[in-house]
């Protein structure tokens, strides 16, 4: 596994050498990443009810922040802002990027952000992802989606090595990383590893 960066500016340094760390779960954020749904096998006849509840959903959380949503196209950024102009959003604190998912579970397949406090930088983090184990392919799109953001925002990108979904770690700020072994050791995820290797990542 190489936890190294490719970048010119940080060639053979991990982050934690060049000072950056997982924020807390509760630290404040500046804004929230989502995909939109479209993926009729997620709630099979069902997605069409689902539009109206996520655009509340959304509408709460840009009372207080920015929300940057995933859509594929320019066609998914018409139905998106028609659904949250029907929910009342205020649509100059959300922002679209038209990257392509294969589902919206942006929580797993989304960015994870490192930060450096003293530099007041940001990278981001991009875990192999397989739709929990190759439970719901295809995930091409989804895996690269962290990636895509990060060329967006001009932010280095590090890749650990290891696959696993954004929703299965939690982090307190201070070097401590809670998560599960079913998760992070299972065959369907990481069968090359064993516990000590991904501690180790």
């Amino acid at each position: 596994m190489d936890y190294r960066l490719l970048t010119m500016d940080y060639t053979m340094m991990t982050p934690k050498e060049l000072g950056f760390h997982f924020p807390a779960e509760f630290a404040k954020h500046s804004a929230t990443w989502l995909s939109w749904p479209h993926k009729e096998a997620s709630w099979p006849g069902k997605i069409e009810s689902v539009y109206p509840v996520y655009s509340e959903f959304i509408n709460r959380i840009a009372e207080g922040e920015t929300v940057n949503i995933n859509v594929a196209n320019e066609a998914m950024r018409i139905k998106a802002t028609y659904h949250l102009n029907e929910a009342g959003a205020d649509l100059r604190n959300i922002q679209f990027f038209i990257h392509p998912t294969n589902d919206a579970w942006c929580r797993d397949h989304g960015p994870a952000f490192l930060i450096n406090p003293t530099e007041k930088k940001k990278m981001i983090v991009d875990w192999g992802y397989n739709a929990w184990g190759d439970k719901y392919p295809p995930y091409d799109l989804d895996d690269v989606i962290p990636t895509l953001i990060a060329k967006h925002f001009n932010l280095p990108v590090v890749h650990p090595g290891i696959v696993m979904e954004g929703g299965s770690v939690e982090f307190n700020g201070r070097g401590t990383l809670l998560t599960t072994r079913a998760c992070l050791l299972n065959p369907n995820r990481n069968p090359h590893l064993n516990q000590l290797q991904i501690e180790n990542t």
